[in-house]
């Protein structure tokens, strides 16, 4: 690790990311597939890359793993310069794309010694990948007996053989029945305790949610949204107030110009406050002894979040995105 002077003493330098990448944009003639993409992941991170068909997903995935040359910007690994030095950046680079192929006649075992030797592997990192995977009692089961959740693990296995810092997974419950669904799922989450960095590519939201720390959104090629998913969901919530006396809270309601009235029936209330003034909203409360039937948040799921950002009647622009409140677009 490089050192830095500060003061009179050395300490150590911070480890550069994972994974950055800057500005990233391709196009294929006039049209622009992806426009200035940024991505920042550090160890332990699991990043999940989502947006319609047609965003600029693959691309940018291509683009990572060095199968299409972008017309600009900067990807590096562990701050190696992935475009002047791709194979020496690849070689910390682990991936899964789209659908795995082994020889069925060979056991799991057998298939990722194959790839041990062509990596110039040791022996003993096949017994730790299958371990990982959760595929020790199945080593030496021909592949071609396995089901399609045990295929998606040894496709894993293959991608962690040679120890990468990074992991890139291409739609890895593609295809899998609940149960397969479950194994990789689990998988995804175990690999990530224990500080493997992910970026995973998928369609089924509902685990993205479940497998994710981080998410970034395409929609025409651009990035409409990107943060940790816990600050993206939980940033805007809204809030179900219901109270018998309706007068009363309407007159509070008029000293706080920073909430805002989403909906009103009858007793309930929608309303929409700022995550650092939920303290304030409820000392209002109590100093206006105003009598409380219900208050809770209401969650917002990544489904809904994914669907208010790219809207399935055409994607708005990022420009579009940003001025319009987030929370005019959750009202669904």
């Amino acid at each position: 690790m490089p050192m830095v002077r500060a003061g009179h003493a050395l300490t150590p330098a911070p480890d550069p990311p994972v994974l950055e990448v800057r500005g990233l944009t391709k196009r294929y003639g006039r049209r622009v597939v992806l426009r200035d993409l940024s991505i920042t992941l550090e160890r332990g991170q699991v990043l999940g890359l989502l947006g319609p068909n047609g965003a600029g997903k693959t691309t940018a995935i291509c683009a990572l793993l060095g199968l299409v040359r972008p017309d600009a910007g900067e990807i590096r690994v562990l701050g190696i310069d992935a475009r002047r030095a791709a194979h020496q950046a690849l070689r910390h680079v682990g991936a899964l794309v789209e659908s795995p192929t082994f020889y069925p006649y060979l056991s799991g075992w057998e298939n990722l010694a194959i790839l041990a030797r062509l990596r110039s592997v040791p022996e003993r990192q096949i017994a730790q990948a299958l371990h990982l995977v959760g595929l020790p009692q199945a080593a030496h089961q021909r592949v071609g007996t396995y089901s399609l959740g045990m295929r998606q693990r040894l496709a894993i296995a293959a991608a962690i053989l040679h120890e990468p810092a990074l992991l890139v997974l291409d739609e890895p419950t593609n295809g899998l029945d609940p149960q397969g669904i479950v194994e990789v799922r689990e998988l995804v989450r175990d690999l990530a305790a224990g500080g493997q960095t992910i970026l995973l590519c998928s369609h089924v939201l509902a685990e993205v949610q479940q497998t994710c720390s981080h998410v970034l959104i395409l929609a025409r090629g651009e990035t409409v949204a990107t943060g940790a998913l816990a600050d993206l969901l939980t940033g805007n919530r809204t809030f179900r107030l219901r109270t018998p006396d309706w007068a009363r809270l309407q007159a509070a309601l008029q000293q706080l110009p920073w909430v805002q009235v989403l909906e009103e029936n009858g007793e309930l209330m929608r309303l929409l406050i700022p995550p650092d003034r939920h303290e304030a909203f409820s000392r209002l409360l109590v100093e206006h002894a105003i009598p409380v039937l219900e208050l809770c948040r209401e969650e917002t799921t990544l489904e809904q979040f994914f669907l208010a950002m790219t809207e399935a009647e055409g994607t708005p622009s990022s420009e579009t995105a940003r001025r319009r409140p987030i929370w005019s677009r959750l009202r669904r």
